[in-house]
C-alpha cells in the first residue's frame, strides 16, 4: 500500500447522528438508557449494553458534521468533516499479534492527526509491580488530513511520506500534546533498560518537519519506568497545558514511605527548577505489603491551566490505599473535594480523571470494567451533585470540543483484545447511546 492515504473530496457525506435526551443531570443511582447505531453513525432500534436490556424506539436526533478517529480491528479509521469513515492503516499483525493503540490526537483546526501504536510478538510476560505496560510506548505518526501524507517521527530525523501497511514499526514515544495547530509536543523514553541522552520532551514543527528536544529527561531529576535508577524518583505520567509541563513522580519507590508528588515546569524557562505543586500522599508503593494501594493515581490539569484535579491518598491507613478526589486552584491554592458520595471501592484504585473543555467539569472512570458502573461526573459549579453512569465502560474519556458530549469504550483499557463498542454521553444527562460498534480509542476533532 502506498504511504499516502487520500481523503477524496467526492466521497459521499454520511452524517454522524447523535441521539439527544431531554433529561437533565441525574444523581447517583440513575440507570441510563441508550440507542445503538449500525456502526457507521446510522441510528438503530435495539439497545444492548450489559446493564440494561430495554428495547426502545429511536430518540430524536441531532446531526453533527464533525471529524473523528477510532480504531477498529487494530486499524485506524478517520471521518473528516462529516464524511464516511475511511481506513487509514493496513498493518499486517501476523507476526506481532499483541497490538496497543493510544488515543489519536487532533491538532487545533483538525488539519493534522497524531497517533501512537505498538505491536509486539507473542509470549509477553506479566505480573509484578508496576506491571509491564506494553502499550505505553510505540511508533508515532502524524497525518496531514488534507493531503493524506503521513510522517513518522524518528530520531534524529523524521521520515516523510511513510507507509502505514505491512509489518508495523516500534519505537519509544509515549506522550503527545498539541502546543498549537502546527507544533506537537511529544515525550521520548529513550533506549529500553538504560539511561539515554535522547530521552526527553521534543517539539515537532509540521511545516519545517523538524524535531527538536526542548526538555531533556535529566532536567526533571527523575528516571523512567523503562530505565529505573537506584535512589532516583520515577516518572509516572505527564500532561501539558498553557506552556507548562505537569508531571507525576514517586519518590522513594518500592519503600513503605513512598511519596507521590506533582510538579510543573515552564517550557520557556526550562533552566529553572521544577515547582512542586501537590503531594498526593504517602504509601508503600509497589511493596510486598502494598495491599490495595495505588500505582498511578489519576489526575488531570484543566485546559486553562488553572485547576489541578487528583486522587489523594488520605487517612490513617494510607499504606493500604484510601482514596479521595480533590481540585486545587493553582492561582490561590484553594481546594475543593469532589465525588465524596462515590463508594470507596471505586476511589481506592487507580482511576482516569478528565477535565471537560469548560475547565469546570470532571469525569472519572475506572481503568477496568466494573459491573456496577465506574463512570461519574461532577462540576465545580455544584460539587455536591454527582452523576453516575451505569453503562459498563472504562478507560480514557474523549470530549467533544464544545464540551456538550463525551465518548467512552466498553472494552477494558488495558486489554486490547477485549470486545469494545463506543458509547456517547451528553454532559447534562446520564443516558448513553451506542456511537460506533466494534471500535475503541475514539477521538473527536
Amino acid at each position: 500500500m502506498p504511504g499516502k492515504v487520500r481523503i477524496m473530496l467526492f466521497i459521499p457525506l454520511l452524517l454522524l447522528t447523535l441521539l439527544i435526551s431531554g433529561c437533565g443531570i441525574s444523581f447517583v443511582g440513575t440507570v441510563p438508557r441508550g440507542t445503538p447505531d449500525t456502526g457507521n453513525g446510522t441510528p438503530a432500534v435495539l439497545f444492548t449494553p450489559s446493564v440494561n436490556t430495554q428495547v426502545i424506539s429511536p430518540a430524536p436526533s441531532k446531526t453533527i458534521g464533525l471529524s473523528y478517529a477510532f480504531v477498529r480491528k487494530n486499524q485506524l479509521w478517520i471521518a473528516y468533516n462529516g464524511a464516511s469513515p475511511v481506513q487509514v492503516t493496513h498493518f499486517d499483525y501476523t507476526n506481532m499479534p499483541n497490538v496497543f493503540w493510544h488515543q489519536p490526537l487532533w491538532s487545533p483546526g483538525d488539519h493534522y492527526l497524531a497517533f501512537i501504536m505498538n505491536a509486539v510478538p507473542m509470549g509477553l510476560g506479566g505480573g509484578g509491580c508496576p506491571a509491564p505496560d506494553f502499550g505505553a510506548n510505540g511508533a508515532l505518526y502524524i497525518m496531514n488530513t488534507q493531503t493524506g501524507n503521513i510522517t513518522r517521527l524518528l530520531l534524529p530525523q523524521p521520515q516523510a511520506d511513510v507507509s502505514v501497511s505491512g509489518t508495523p514499526q516500534n519505537d519509544m514515544w509515549q506522550y503527545m500534546f498539541w502546543q498549537d495547530s502546527t507544533h506537537l509536543l511529544t515525550w521520548y523514553n529513550g533506549a529500553l533498560g538504560k539511561a539515554s541522552s535522547s530521552a526527553g520532551l521534543y517539539s515537532y514543527d509540521v511545516h519545517a518537519q523538524t524535531l527538536t528536544q526542548v526538555l531533556p529527561l535529566h532536567i526533571l531529576g527523575v528516571a523512567t519506568l523503562f530505565a529505573p535508577q537506584s535512589g532516583v524518583p520515577l516518572l509516572l505520567s505527564m500532561r501539558y497545558s498553557n506552556g507548562q509541563l505537569f508531571y507525576q513522580v514517586v519518590v522513594h519507590p518500592f519503600e513503605q514511605q513512598s511519596q507521590l508528588i506533582m510538579y510543573k515546569i515552564a517550557l520557556a524557562q526550562s533552566v529553572q527548577p521544577a515547582i512542586k505543586e501537590l503531594v498526593m500522599g504517602t504509601e508503600g508503593w509497589c511493596t510486598a505489603s502494598q495491599g490495595n494501594a495505588f500505582v498511578k493515581p489519576g489526575w488531570d490539569i484543566s485546559p486553562d491551566g488553572e485547576q489541578l484535579v487528583s486522587q489523594m491518598i488520605v487517612g490513617a491507613n494510607a499504606s493500604q490505599g484510601v482514596g479521595a478526589i480533590q481540585v486545587v486552584n493553582l492561582r490561590d491554592n484553594a481546594t475543593t473535594p469532589l465525588f465524596t458520595q462515590v463508594a470507596p471501592a471505586i476511589l481506592d484504585q487507580d482511576l482516569t480523571l478528565s477535565w471537560g473543555p469548560d475547565s469546570q467539569t470532571v469525569v472519572i472512570s475506572t481503568n477496568h470494567l466494573s459491573a456496577v458502573g465506574g463512570l461519574y461526573s461532577a462540576t465545580l459549579a455544584n460539587p455536591a451533585v454527582v452523576a453516575h453512569y451505569l453503562l459498563n465502560v472504562a478507560g480514557q474519556v474523549a470530549w467533544r470540543a464544545d464540551g456538550k458530549a463525551f465518548a467512552l469504550q466498553s472494552g477494558d483499557a488495558f486489554d486490547p483484545t477485549s470486545a469494545s463498542n463506543l458509547y456517547v454521553f451528553q454532559a447534562d444527562s446520564t443516558q448513553g447511546f451506542l456511537l460506533l460498534a466494534d471500535a475503541r480509542n475514539f477521538s473527536w476533532g
